[in-house]
Parts: C-alpha cells; structure tokens; sequence
C-alpha cells in the first residue's frame, strides 16, 4: 500500500465518483479503478459500495479513510518540517481571514511578498473562514486574521484599524443622513454572514436591545453586497470589502454613530509553535502594506 492509494479513498469518499475522482487525481479511470482493486486486496475487505450511481464508503472504508486522513496529515507536516530544515526561506503559509471570503487587498501585497520569497506558496483557506480560529488551534492554518486578541493560545500583531459603515443601496433614505444610531438597524431587513448568532459579535452589537425586521444569512461576502445593491436589505462592513461598489456609486456607505465604529484587525499565529523567519517577515510585511493600503483608501474615498 502506497500513500497514492490513500489519497485515492480520499478523493473517491469526497466526489463519491470513480470518474470525478480519476479526473481529479490525473489518472485514467481504469487506472484508478485498479488502484481501488489494490488497496481492497491488501484490507481484503469492501471499502467502497456502488448505490444510485454514487461510490458510498462501506464501515470498513470509513475506518480507512479516518486514518488516510491522520497518516497524509503527519506527511505533510513532516514533509514541510524537512523542507524548512533543508532550505531557507522556503515553504508555506496557510492563510485565512475571520469573517471575510473577500480578500481585495491581497493580490499587490502577495506579488511584492513573493518577489522576495519566491519559493514559500501561500495558500488561501476561505473554507477555513467561518472557523478561522479553530482552523489555527488545530494547526489546520498557519497565521490567522482576527477581529480581537483575546485567545491566550495566541500571539497576535496588530496590522491595522478600520472603521465600520453602513452598506445601503443608492436610493436607501439613509444617504442622507451624515450618520444613523445603531438602533436604526432594528427598522431594517438585516444581511450578514451563515454564522451562529451568538458568534458574530457585529450582530450582538448592532441588535443587543432588539432585531432587525428580517434577517438574511448567507456564505459570501460577495452575495451580501449584490443583496444589498438589489435593496433586500442592508449590511454592515468595512469601505474596503465594498470598494468596487463604492467607487462605481453601487452602493453608499453610511457612518455608525457620530464618532464611527471602529475596530483592530490582527494577525494570529500558535503561541506554542515557532515559526519560521519568512512567516514572521510575512506577517511584518502584510502589516506595513495594510496600514499603507488603507490610508490610501481612505483618501480616495475622502476625494470621491
């Protein structure tokens, strides 16, 4: 048994297909199929069973497929572990953002960092965004970006303040107020992300002495915005997250209370993980470009 076997089970469990899972892994399906005929030797058990045109694992499969899981994720640290004994200023950087699957400031600052690492791969984890901070206490993830630096287990680097507005459709009656109270949500239909109530803090801000007429959860930053623009409802964020929005007059941004809402965002890495010193550069780096960023943001919205 090989550890191409093992991400065999693991693609096969996840698509439920021997041709999506052939596809995926770049192999024929009679290759793959061969594969799984192997693997079911060496067991001499089923792991998988063929139902309504799905592959559904038998309770021999799962057993495999749980310890695939543990046995490619020990691989894969010892594999970065080696790499970053054997070469400097290489390896990677497992990334997500609390809250956000919109990532707009990203791209310039990923082009200059890699010009100067170009052998550490950045990966995006935006399915790690609902959890980011268990992603990062399980060590799924590598640096995180918070709201707050409230969890012990972490260490946290300021890299910038931004403030929170409003988000409201061109024609909302509140474009003409220079700001609105946060009661004022409670007269509105409210869109925010698919989280637990209890774990957004914007809302448990916004409606801690009320609700909002209706309330719209979704996935997407990106879905919130269209919502929005479409006058569904309206939304709290960031000037940044609804820049293209703001700049084509899409959407309006309103102030929260006369002095603003304002907030911290930092970055959060494992307390009791040392990190190598391109991780630390990364993080040092991201915080000049997003203080730089977002003044100059500020400005142009200021001259808009």
């Amino acid at each position: 048994m090989e550890l191409r076997h093992l991400k065999m089970i693991q693609e096969v469990a996840r698509t439920k297909s021997l041709t999506k899972a052939a596809e995926n892994l770049y192999l024929s399906q009679s290759a793959l199929s061969h594969q799984l005929r192997e693997i079911e030797d060496h067991f001499q058990a089923q792991l998988f069973i063929r139902q309504n045109k799905q592959m559904l694992l038998t309770k021999e499969g799962e057993v495999v497929l749980l310890s695939s899981q543990r046995i490619l994720d020990e691989v894969e640290r010892t594999t970065r572990q080696i790499r970053l004994m054997t070469e400097k200023d290489c390896g990677d950087i497992r990334l997500s953002t609390e809250c956000y699957t919109s990532y707009p400031w990203l791209s310039g600052f990923l082009r200059a960092f890699q010009a100067l690492y170009p052998k550490v791969d950045i990966h995006i984890k935006a399915e790690a965004t609902r959890h980011a901070l268990a992603n990062l206490l399980e060590n799924k993830i590598d640096v995180g970006i918070f709201e707050d630096n409230k969890n012990k287990n972490l260490v946290y680097t300021p890299l910038f303040s931004d403030e929170l507005f409003a988000i409201v459709s061109p024609g909302h009656p509140w474009t003409k107020r220079k700001w609105i109270e946060i009661e004022a949500f409670q007269q509105e239909s409210y869109i925010m992300y698919n989280i637990p109530l209890e774990e957004s803090r914007m809302y448990n801000l916004i409606f801690q002495n009320g609700k909002p007429v209706k309330l719209y959860q979704v996935m997407l930053t990106e879905a919130i915005l269209e919502m929005v623009k479409a006058g569904i409802g309206v939304t709290v964020q960031p000037q940044w997250v609804a820049a293209r929005y703001l700049k084509s007059k899409e959407l309006n941004a309103v102030k929260i209370t006369r002095r603003g809402l304002k907030r911290t965002w930092y970055a959060g890495v494992l307390k009791n993980k040392t990190i190598p010193s391109y991780m630390a550069s990364f993080i040092n780096q991201l915080s000049k470009h997003m203080k730089l960023s977002e003044e100059n943001k500020v400005q142009v919205y200021l001259a808009n």
